[in-house]
C-alpha cells in the first residue's frame, strides 16, 4: 500500500517564492532573439536563488574550452569546459539553448515529470483525496493537477520550470516545434564529480511572457528555487558551489535536432536517443535472481495475503483484509496462481472469484472500488474525503474487465473450464455492458464514473485506457461483436487525445488527474490486444507510440547516489554500480506520475508482455531491451527477507536511495510474478537465429546444429535457475501471440548457480 503523504507546500517555501518571484533573474536573454542560439553563462546565486546569469565574454570569471562533434543523424555532441579564472563562491555555469519564434503550443518534454509543459489547472490537495466535491460531474472541467513544475497556462504570466536530473528519468529536455514540424532534444548527464559526490545538473525551461522566446538551460551545478515533494513543493536545499582559480567544470549536452511532424515521432526518436548519456557507460541491469527465483518468492508473499476465516476466503491485494478490485491486484494476484496449475491455488482462485465477483456492484454493473471482508463496500481515498459515495475508478473496473475474462480463458485452456460458474461469466458480461453503455452516453470513459447510473463522475483523462483490451477479450469470449466496435471506438479516442497532448493520465486513484505511467502501458496493452484480436496492422505504429511513452517513464542510466542515501551506504554489490568505490540506482525503475514522483519495480500493475508482442511483431529490440532492464530492476527491490519494496527511487523528493519499507508492496509482488509467467527467459526466431535473454542469465554460445541450435547458457547469480525458452520459426512468428501463451512454453533449462549449461534448442 503506497504510503500517506501530506501537502508539502509549506509557508517557507512559499515565501521564498513571492520573494524570488520579485528579484529573481531571468534564464531568458536580455534582448529578443531572431534565430536559434547558443549562450554559455556565469552564474550567480544567492541562497537557491539565481540572481545574475551573464553571458561569458573575454576577461570575465571564466574561459570556455568548446568541443563540438557533428556526430550525423542530427546529432551534434557539445562539451563545455568552464575554467575558473579567479576564486569564486556561489557560483556555477549554464548552457542555455534559445529557441526563436516560440510558441506556447509547442509540446515540452522532461521524462516522467513534464508532460505538454505540465500546461495544467493547479490545486492544492492532500494525498489520496481526490478532487472538491464541486470538481465532480462537471464536463467542463479541464486537467487538474496538484502544484507541480510547470510552465504557465497563463498567457502573460511568469513560466519557468526548474528540475534537477534527480527529478526526472532521463537528463533530458525534448520539444516540438508544432508550426515547424521539428523536433529537439537535448540529453545531458547527471552532473558535476565534486569530492565523492556528484552535483547534479539543473534542467530549466523558461518562456518570455509574450511567449515568442524560450530559454532550455542545462545549469552546473542545479539551483531550484523550489525543491519539488511528493506533492507540492519546499524550500530548496541548492546552493551554488565553491571554486577556486583554475578549476573546471565540464557540461555535455548532446544536441539532436530532426525533422518531426507529431508527438509520437519526437517521443520514437527519443527512445532510441534516451540511452546516449554523455560520458556514461550504458547499462543493461545486473543478474540478480532468476525468474523463476523471483516467481517463487513473490508467490509465497502472494500466498502469505490469503485471508482463510471460515467461509470467507480470497487473496488480499494489499496490506488489509479488504478486496481493493483491479488497480494494485485485486482479482488480479490470482492470474499467477492460477498459472501455476496445482489443484491448491486453482482452489484459492475459484474462492477469490466466489467472494470478489459476488460482493461491491453497482446497479449500472460497475464495481466500487473497495469491499470489507463482510461483502459491504468500503469507503476509501477520494469517496471518504469528500463524502461522495457514489464514486468508483475507471481504471479499476477496465483492470476488473481485463483480468477475470482473461482468466477465464486461461482456466478453459487448462481444461478447467467447467469450473467457471455461470454467475461469473455474467457478472463480467454485466460490466462490460456498463462500458458500453457509458460509451454510447457520453463517448468517454473519464475519471472515475458512477456505480449505480453508469455515468461519469470525474471526466477526462485516459482512465479508461485498459477498458479496449478487456471489451476486445470479451468479445471473444462473449462472442459479441458489439463489445469489440466499442473497443475500437474507444482505442481510437484515447489513441488520438495522447497524440496530441504526448501523455496520459488517470490511473491512479491516489493522485488527482497526472500525467502516470500506468494509464501509458494500459493503451499499450489495449492497443497490442486489438492487433491481436482484429488482424489490424494499423495498431501496430500506434502501440510503438505508446511504447515509447513508456521508455520516458523508465530509468534509461545509473545514476550515481549521494554517499550519504542508505543504498549507496549499503555499496555497490546493492546498488548496481559502475566501479566499485560507486553506488548507482540502475535503469529500468519505473516511475509512477508526475505528481508521486519515485522510480518502482516494474509496471503497476502488468508484466509488460505488450513489448515482448511488440518486440515480437517488429523485430525492434528497443522493446525488448527496455522489458529487460524493467524485469532486472525488479529484482532489485526484493529484500533479503523475501519481500519487495516499491521504493527504487534516486529522486530527492522521495525515499531518495532507500530499499522502502522492508517489503510490504502486494502489487510488486503480483507484478514480478507476472513478469515471471508471461515473459519467456530466453526467446528465440529459428530461422534468423535471432534470441534476446530477458532472464538473469547469459547466452555465451549459440551454434547453429542440424535440426536446430545447441545454446550455452550461464548462470552468473546466486540461485539455481530454470529457464523458459520459447523458440519458433519465422512463420510462427508472424502470427499473433494471444493470451496465456506461456502454457506451450515446455522447453525449461536448469542452470546451477555459477555454473554453465548446453541445452539443444528443439
Amino acid at each position: 500500500m503506497k504510503r500517506i503523504y501530506r501537502l508539502a507546500m509549506t509557508l517557507a517555501a512559499m515565501a521564498v517564492c513571492m520573494e524570488a518571484g520579485a528579484e529573481r533573474a531571468s534564464w531568458l536573454p536580455g534582448k529578443p532573439v531572431v534565430k536559434d542560439g547558443i549562450r554559455l553563462l556565469d552564474c550567480r546565486y544567492s541562497g537557491p536563488q539565481l540572481i545574475g546569469c551573464d553571458e561569458v565574454t573575454s576577461g570575465g570569471r571564466w574561459k570556455v574550452i568548446p568541443s563540438v562533434t557533428d556526430n550525423g543523424s542530427g546529432t551534434t555532441s557539445r562539451v563545455y569546459r568552464f575554467v575558473a579564472l579567479e576564486d569564486m563562491d556561489s557560483c556555477g555555469v549554464a548552457v542555455a539553448f534559445d529557441r526563436a519564434g516560440w510558441s506556447s503550443d509547442n509540446y515540452v518534454m522532461l521524462p516522467s515529470a513534464v508532460y505538454g509543459g505540465n500546461r495544467q489547472r493547479i490545486v492544492s490537495r492532500a494525498y489520496a483525496t481526490g478532487l472538491d466535491r464541486t470538481d465532480y460531474y462537471r464536463k467542463d472541467l479541464a486537467l487538474t493537477s496538484n502544484p507541480i513544475p510547470q510552465l504557465s497556462p497563463e498567457f502573460g504570466a511568469k513560466s519557468r520550470l526548474e528540475l534537477l536530473s534527480c527529478n526526472v528519468a532521463t537528463p533530458a529536455m525534448a520539444v516540438l516545434d508544432r508550426h515547424h514540424s521539428t523536433g529537439t532534444i537535448y540529453i545531458t548527464a547527471q552532473g558535476l564529480p565534486q569530492e565523492n559526490e556528484v552535483k547534479d545538473f539543473g534542467l530549466i525551461v523558461e518562456e518570455s511572457p509574450d511567449r515568442s522566446m524560450a530559454s532550455f538551460v542545462v545549469s552546473a551545478p542545479g539551483v531550484r528555487e523550489l525543491k519539488p515533494e511528493f506533492i507540492g513543493f519546499s524550500s530548496s536545499p541548492d546552493r551554488g558551489i565553491k571554486v577556486s582559480k583554475g578549476d573546471t567544470l565540464t557540461v555535455a549536452v548532446n544536441e539532436i535536432r530532426f525533422d518531426c511532424p507529431d508527438v509520437p515521432s519526437l517521443l520514437g526518436r527519443f527512445m532510441a536517443e534516451r540511452k546516449n548519456i554523455p560520458a556514461t557507460k550504458p547499462s543493461e541491469g545486473r543478474n540478480l535472481i532468476p525468474m523463476s527465483r523471483v516467481m517463487k518468492l513473490m508467490m509465497a508473499d502472494i500466498d502469505d495475503r490469503y485471508l482463510d476465516r471460515d467461509t470467507t476466503q480470497y487473496y488480499c491485494p494489499e496490506n488489509a483484509d479488504w478486496m481493493s478490485y483491479g488497480w494494485i491486484g485485486g482479482l488480479m494476484n490470482t492470474y499467477p496462481a492460477l498459472a501455476l496449475g496445482d489443484a491448491e491455488h486453482l482452489r484459492r482462485v475459484i474462492n477469490t472469484f466466489d467472494f470478489g465477483l459476488s460482493h461491491g456492484e453497482g446497479k449500472s454493473g460497475y464495481f466500487y472500488d473497495t469491499v470489507g471482508s463482510d461483502g459491504n463496500v468500503l469507503r476509501r481515498d477520494a469517496a471518504a474525503a469528500e463524502n461522495i459515495p457514489d464514486i468508483a475508478l475507471t481504471r479499476k473496473n477496465a483492470d476488473m474487465l481485463y483480468w477475470p475474462v482473461k482468466q477465464f480463458m486461461l482456466m478453459k485452456k487448462q481444461g478447467n473450464g467447467k469450473l467457471i460458474k455461470p454467475e461469473w461469466e455474467s457478472r463480467m458480461r454485466r460490466l462490460a455492458d456498463a462500458f458500453v453503455n457509458t460509451w454510447k452516453k457520453h463517448g468517454t470513459w473519464g475519471n472515475y464514473v458512477n456505480p449505480e447510473t453508469g455515468d461519469i463522475a470525474v471526466y477526462n483523462t485516459s482512465g479508461g485506457a485498459m477498458a479496449p483490451a478487456g471489451l476486445a477479450l470479451a468479445s471473444v469470449y462473449f462472442n459479441n461483436p458489439e463489445y469489440l466496435a466499442v473497443a475500437r471506438e474507444g482505442a481510437k479516442a484515447l489513441y488520438d487525445e495522447f497524440a496530441i497532448t504526448g501523455f496520459t493520465s488517470g490511473g491512479c486513484g491516489d493522485i488527482l488527474q497526472n500525467a502516470d505511467s500506468e494509464t501509458a502501458v494500459a493503451l499499450l496493452t489495449s492497443l497490442m490486444t486489438l492487433a491481436e484480436v482484429t488482424g489490424d496492422s494499423s495498431y501496430i505504429p500506434q502501440a510503438e507510440a505508446l511504447a515509447a511513452l513508456c521508455s520516458s517513464w523508465t530509468v534509461s542510466y545509473p545514476y550515481v547516489l549521494p554517499a550519504d542515501t542508505p543504498l549507496a551506504r549499503l555499496g555497490a554489490d546493492l546498488t548496481g554500480a559502475q566501479d566499485d568505490d560507486v553506488a548507482a540506482l540502475n535503469t529500468g525503475a519505473v516511475w509512477a506520475s508526475t505528481q508521486n514522483k519515485h522510480g518502482a519495480p516494474g509496471f503497476c500493475t502488468q508484466s509488460g508482455d505488450a513489448l515482448f508482442k511488440l518486440y515480437r511483431t517488429t523485430g525492434n529490440e528497443l522493446y525488448a531491451a527496455l522489458l529487460r532492464d524493467i524485469i532486472h530492476a525488479h529484482a532489485e527491490g526484493i529484500q533479503p527477507n523475501g519481500k519487495i519494496t516499491e521504493r527504487l527511487t534516486y529522486c530527492d523528493a522521495d525515499s531518495r536511495g532507500s530499499r522502502g519499507d522492508g517489503g510490504k508492496t502486494g502489487w510488486n509482488e503480483t507484478n514480478g510474478a507476472m513478469m515471471a509467467t508471461e515473459i519467456p527467459g530466453i526467446y528465440i526466431n529459428t530461422d534468423t537465429g535471432r534470441y534476446f535473454v530477458f532472464d538473469h542469465v547469459k547466452v555465451t554460445e549459440l551454434k547453429k546444429k542440424k535440426g536446430g541450435y545447441e545454446m550455452t547458457l550461464f548462470n552468473p547469480t546466486e540461485h539455481e535457475a530454470t529457464v523458459t525458452v520459447f523458440a519458433e520459426n519465422a512463420s510462427q512468428a508472424a502470427k499473433p501471440l494471444g493470451d496465456n501463451r506461456f502454457t506451450e512454453w515446455t522447453q525449461k533449462v536448469t542452470v546451477k548457480p555459477g555454473k554453465s549449461v548446453k541445452y539443444r534448442v528443439k
